[in-house]
């Protein structure tokens, strides 16, 4: 609680700052696989990593000049080895850098809380770090590290590491035309 009103104190103080980017509004889907480590590598031909479920994201929010983006999100998380379906609602902050012409590179960090369907009330905290590549039209490739508050079977909490794809529609506001008195 106390992380959360200093994130708001902050915002608050900041915004006189973030009124002078042009502003506008995105909307936000992604899709990711969590990744599992593959136990059976005696075998050459086989992967490191292996896909463990499936993660489904959608979102809308603010950005200011693409650089800074705030945001509410849900999605459905599904995590097949511990046999978990997790429906996370969270808030994001994405900062981006504009590397080259044709490509942005952002860390979104998100906060949240989650609920396990079909575990009785399992709920906690819900975190989430992301860094990614993205394109100018909003197509990007990304990797998560994801923390559910809870735990099942050991003492540690869930987390996973996620890779995936999202889309992204900016909008920017247009200014107001004025209107001319005809003579």
């Amino acid at each position: 609680m106390k992380t959360l009103a200093c994130l708001l104190i902050t915002v608050g103080f900041s915004w006189p700052l973030f009124a002078q980017f042009n502003q506008g509004s995105y909307t936000q889907f992604s899709i990711s696989t969590p990744m599992r480590a593959n136990l059976d590598d005696d075998d050459e031909d086989t992967y490191w990593f292996t896909p463990n479920g499936l993660s489904l994201k959608f979102g809308q929010g603010i950005h200011f000049n693409r650089t800074i983006a705030a945001g509410l999100n849900t999605g459905v998380d599904w995590i097949a080895s511990r046999k978990l379906v997790v429906v996370p609602a969270f808030a994001n902050l994405k900062l981006s850098l504009k590397v080259t012409p044709e490509m942005f590179l952002y860390l979104q960090t998100d906060y949240g809380k989650s609920i396990a369907l079909g575990r009785g009330s399992l709920h906690s905290d819900y975190k989430k770090l992301g860094l990614g590549i993205e394109s100018p039209d909003g197509f990007a490739i990304f990797i998560e590290l994801t923390q559910y508050g809870f735990s099942l079977d050991s003492p540690e909490k869930v987390a996973n590491i996620s890779l995936g794809i999202s889309s992204s529609s900016f909008k920017s506001k247009q200014p107001k035309n004025k209107i001319s008195n005809p003579d």
